[in-house]
């Protein structure tokens, strides 16, 4: 199986790339084409069996909708996230940009509201609308982290069985389960 999840930064897509891998058994490749990631990229990229593959949408190419419709189409499914809160996306890319730190993209943290929002807003909002686009011009439904990580049983059983994905719901959930959010509340008292 080939798998292609394709998101907006800041949507859940490492842990649902992680938990994917985990529970179907699939070698995991991470951002093939993010150049801040590796020293050269394959534009090339042509997936191996067995693989489950995440893209950002925020690639340095041309046309980042026509390049995912032709790539999407080296895989079996795939898989478009997005979140409904671009307010919350941009203040957690915000703050991982400010703090400038590559290797704790993926660890817990608390929003600070000290960071430049606004200029980042508008970054995540043209990801964003690239993707309702490419959802639309593939046709497949959106994915949403606000479902993914709702805790709700219902809303994973949805994913899995739209994606026909042949996973335990109860192990999914395990991987996806809100506790393990990134970003941490405060609370006040």
């Amino acid at each position: 199986m080939k798998v292609l999840i394709i998101a907006i930064p800041r949507s859940g897509s490492t842990s649902l790339i992680r938990a994917m891998s985990l529970t179907l058994k699939l070698n995991r490749v991470d951002e093939p084409f993010n150049d801040r990631l590796w020293e050269s990229v394959n534009w090339d990229h042509t997936p191996d069996d067995n693989v489950v593959v995440k893209s950002l949408m925020d690639i340095y190419v041309n046309n980042r909708v026509e390049f995912f419709k032709r790539y999407s189409k080296l895989f079996d499914k795939t898989i478009i996230l997005s979140r409904h809160n671009l307010k919350e996306v941009a203040e957690s890319y915000a703050f991982q940009i400010d703090r400038n730190e590559r290797n704790e993209w993926h660890s817990k943290y608390k929003y600070t509201h000290k960071e430049s929002v606004d200029k980042h807003y508008e970054f995540i909002y043209k990801q964003n609308s690239d993707i309702i686009k490419l959802s639309k011009e593939l046709k497949i439904e959106m994915d949403w982290y606000e479902d993914l990580y709702s805790g709700e049983r219902d809303k994973l059983i949805h994913f899995i069985n739209k994606h026909d994905l042949g996973i335990d719901v109860d192990i999914l959930s395990k991987h996806l389960d809100p506790k393990g959010r990134l970003r941490q509340i405060e609370t006040l008292i």
